[in-house]
């Protein structure tokens, strides 16, 4: 069945929230002092972020984990919207 509607725009909220407000999830990757590719590092923590208030707030309302179906669209709306945050953290890493 997949994730509904209803679920797919929760999910897409969060992600929009994460990006209009960066300063949360970039100061942490900035603070971590990565020596390595911090555009890799700071894509990461959005990621943990968005699936964790995603998830928490799915079980939450249905009581339950997601299903296969369920997980694999998730996945899928975060794959769309790779670039974008991509992006996103890109730009807002070299606005400091």
């Amino acid at each position: 069945m997949g994730i509904d509607l209803i679920e797919e725009k929760n999910l897409n909220d969060i992600i929009t929230y994460a990006l209009d407000y960066p300063k949360m999830v970039l100061s942490e990757a900035k603070s971590l002092s990565i020596t390595s590719n911090l555009e890799d590092f700071a894509y990461g923590i959005y990621v943990g972020y968005i699936c964790g208030v995603f998830f928490d707030g799915f079980l939450q309302r249905n009581k339950r984990y997601l299903d296969l179906e369920e997980s694999s669209d998730f996945h899928n709306i975060i794959l769309k919207r790779t670039p974008e945050m991509r992006l996103r953290i890109k730009a807002h890493l070299h606005l400091k």
